[in-house]
């Protein structure tokens, strides 16, 4: 005879949860590797600018968007739900920061991505130079993705190392 184990909900839902952190915010950590050696290659431009896009509307926002649910059903499991954060502010700051990484993603990043895309879409035409708007668009994508992975860094450091 075997014993059971029962499954615990919230063991779970704290799986899904990371495991969402894993996959909405890990590519951001590659793209600084990788767009670099795009601009070093710049006829490659669109591919990953488009590569990119895809992979935030298909993949990552809707993953980051599970992460409230998974997030919210935790708390509820946990009984916590009279001042929803138990009164942790090291929950309340992750919660907080977390909002304003979706708000730079869905607001500043996914738009100035978009528009990367539309530059690059074209090549110049042979013996012009390229279009002068894709370096500036190109720095807009670079520095929203650098504040989405410092905030992850944050969040991360808040949700584990749990400070204060």
């Amino acid at each position: 005879m075997t014993e059971e184990v029962p499954v615990d909900l919230f063991g779970i839902l704290l799986f899904l949860h990371v495991l969402g952190a894993i996959v909405a915010f890990g590519p951001g950590f590659a793209a600084m590797i990788v767009g670099p050696m795009v601009a070093k290659e710049p006829q490659h431009a669109n591919f990953y600018a488009r590569t990119q896009v895809a992979a935030g509307r298909k993949l990552i926002t809707p993953v980051a968007i599970s992460m409230a649910v998974t997030g919210v059903l935790m708390i509820v499991v946990r009984g916590d739900m009279a001042s929803i954060t138990g009164g942790k502010r090291w929950l309340e700051t992750a919660i907080l920061l977390y909002v304003v990484s979706v708000v730079v993603a869905m607001a500043y990043q996914a738009p100035a991505g978009r528009r990367l895309v539309e530059l690059t879409s074209t090549p110049p035409a042979p013996g012009s130079a390229p279009d002068p708007a894709i370096p500036a668009a190109a720095r807009r994508v670079r520095i929203g993705g650098m504040v989405l992975v410092f905030l992850t860094v944050v969040i991360t450091f808040l949700m584990v190392v749990k400070p204060f």
